[in-house]
C-alpha cells in the first residue's frame, strides 16, 4: 500500500477535505474542515447579524440583485467549476448558473416589493398533497391537537397515521369513528395504539413524508432524529415557557387574572401554559398578591363538576415530580403561595394547589425546563431591556403576552422577544385561521399547518 493509499489518521480526516474531479479523479485541492469552535463562532455571528440584516429591505434588495449580476458576469468560470466538482455537463452547468442568477433576481424583487413582472413566461403553481402524514398527538388536548393537523391534511388530499398518547387512545378512536360515519374512508386516517415504539414505527416507514408532533422538546428531538433518517418534513410544536411581561403602566388586575387563567388550563399541563410573569419591580409585591388572589378564586376539584376550574395532574408520578421540584426550589427561592397537594372531594388523584414562586435565579429548573403544572414563576425587572433579557433567557419561544397601555412599547417588546404567538393585553387567545408554531426549541417546520 502506497503512502497515498493509506487511510488518514482520525484527526487528519477530520481536519481536511480532499475532493476529486468526478470525471478525471484529479485532486481539486485541500479544504480545511470547520472545527467545533469555528462552527459555534459562525452561528453566533449569524445570530448577531440577524437584526441588522432583517431590518433593511432596501439593502437586501440591493445585495441580492448585485449578487445575481455578478453570477452572470462570471458565468463561464462558474460553469467550468461546476463541471469539475460535480461531473455534470457544461450545458447543464450553464443552465444551473442562469437559474441561480434568476433565483436571486426573483428574491431581490420580493425583498424590495417591486416585482412588476414583464417576463413572457407563464408559470403555474400546482399544489400536491404531501403524501402520508404521521401525527404523534399529545394527551393534553387530544382532539384539537389531532384535528388542527389532520383536518387540513385531509382537505389537501393527504392521508394519515395517527399515534395518540396511550392516555387518550380511546377518545381518539371515538372521534375517528364519527368521521367515518360522515364518510371518511378508514384507510385515510388510521390509529396506531401503543407505547413509544408504535410512534417510532409510525414515523419510520418509508411511505411517511411528513411528521407532525406536539409535545416536549426532548421527545421532539428524538422524533426529529427518526424523521431525519428518511428526509421527512417535520412540523413540530414543542416545549414552552409561556411568559407574560407586565409593564409599569399595565392593568395589574387584568394581567394577574390573565396569567392565572393561562397557568391553570389543563392544570397547567398544556404547551401554551403561562409559566412566568415578568413584572416591573415597582409592582412586584402587588403582582404576587394579585396572582395569589386570582388563583384562590379558581376552585380545584372534581373535573366533572362544572364549578371547578382546576383538575388533577395527569398521573401521581407527574404530581410527585412537580412536588419534588417545588421542594428543591423552596431551598433557594420563595414559595409565595400554594404548591401543596390537596384532596378535594375525597378524590385519590394528585391535585395541586396553584403555586406562586419568586426570588428565582435564571438557572432554576422552573425557568429553564418545560415543567408542566399550575405553577407561575414571578421575576421583577428594572428596565425594558432587562425585561427582554429575562424573557429571552430560556431555550423556548412559543407563547408571549405583553401588558402595557403604550402601543409603541408593546410593539418594541413583541419584536424583541421571539415567540410563535404573541398577545398584547391578553394571553391564551387562539384563532384557528392563524399559524401556530414556535421559535428556538419550541418548534420547527411549517407552523402554519394549513
Amino acid at each position: 500500500m502506497s503512502t497515498e493509499e493509506k487511510p488518514l489518521p482520525e484527526q487528519e480526516r477530520e481536519a481536511e477535505i480532499r475532493p476529486l474531479n468526478p470525471a478525471t479523479l484529479d485532486p481539486l485541492g485541500r479544504i480545511s474542515a470547520s472545527s467545533a469552535a469555528e462552527i459555534g463562532d459562525a452561528a453566533e455571528r449569524a445570530a448577531a447579524a440577524l437584526p441588522g440584516w432583517s431590518a433593511d429591505a432596501r439593502r437586501r434588495h440591493r445585495v441580492l440583485a448585485g449578487w445575481a449580476e455578478a453570477i452572470i458576469a462570471y458565468a463561464d468560470q462558474l460553469a467550468a467549476a461546476l463541471v469539475a466538482e460535480t461531473g455534470k455537463t457544461i450545458t447543464e452547468a450553464h443552465r444551473e448558473v442562469r437559474d441561480s442568477a434568476a433565483a436571486l433576481t426573483y428574491a431581490a424583487r420580493i425583498a424590495h416589493r417591486l416585482d412588476r413582472g414583464g417576463d413572457p413566461l407563464v408559470a403555474h403553481l400546482i399544489r400536491e398533497p404531501v403524501g402520508v402524514t404521521s401525527l404523534v398527538v399529545s394527551w393534553d388536548w387530544p382532539l384539537l391537537l389531532l384535528l388542527r393537523d389532520l383536518a387540513p391534511a385531509l382537505a389537501a388530499g393527504a392521508t394519515a397515521l395517527i399515534k395518540p398518547a396511550p392516555q387518550t387512545t380511546n377518545i381518539t378512536h371515538r372521534v375517528l369513528a364519527l368521521g367515518r360515519a360522515a364518510g371518511l374512508p378508514e384507510e385515510a386516517a388510521q390509529v396506531l395504539a401503543g407505547p413509544a415504539s408504535a410512534g417510532r414505527a409510525a414515523i419510520g416507514h418509508p411511505a411517511i413524508r411528513t411528521v407532525a408532533f406536539t409535545g416536549s422538546a426532548r421527545s421532539g428531538a428524538q422524533i426529529l432524529r427518526s424523521a431525519g433518517q428518511g428526509v421527512r418534513r417535520p412540523v413540530f410544536e414543542l416545549g414552552s415557557k409561556g411568559t407574560i411581561i407586565v409593564c409599569a403602566d399595565a392593568d395589574l388586575a387584568g394581567a394577574a387574572r390573565s396569567a392565572a387563567a393561562g397557568a391553570t388550563v389543563t392544570a397547567g399541563q398544556m404547551m401554551m401554559t403561562c409559566m412566568r410573569v415578568l413584572v416591573d419591580r415597582r409592582h412586584h409585591r402587588e403582582m404576587l398578591d394579585r396572582l395569589t388572589e386570582a388563583f384562590r378564586a379558581l376552585p380545584v376539584g372534581d373535573p366533572a363538576d362544572p364549578r371547578n376550574r382546576i383538575g388533577p395532574i395527569v398521573t401521581p408520578g407527574a404530581g410527585e415530580l412537580l412536588a419534588a421540584y417545588l421542594s428543591s426550589v423552596a431551598m433557594s427561592a420563595t414559595l409565595y403561595s400554594g404548591g401543596q397537594r390537596i384532596h378535594p372531594d375525597a378524590l385519590p388523584g394528585y391535585f395541586l394547589s396553584p403555586a406562586v414562586v419568586t426570588d428565582l435565579t435564571l438557572d432554576s429548573p422552573l425557568i429553564q425546563r418545560g415543567l408542566f403544572g399550575p405553577i407561575i414563576a414571578v421575576m421583577p425587572f428594572d428596565t425594558e431591556p432587562d425585561a427582554v433579557r429575562l424573557a429571552n433567557a430560556t431555550p423556548f419561544g412559543l407563547g408571549l403576552g405583553v401588558w402595557t397601555r403604550d402601543p409603541a412599547r408593546a410593539w418594541r417588546l413583541t419584536r424583541a422577544v421571539p415567540a410563535g404567538t404573541t398577545r398584547v393585553n391578553g394571553y391564551r387567545t387562539a384563532y384557528q385561521w392563524l399559524p401556530s408554531s414556535g421559535f428556538k426549541a419550541s418548534g420547527i417546520g411549517d407552523g402554519a399547518r394549513r
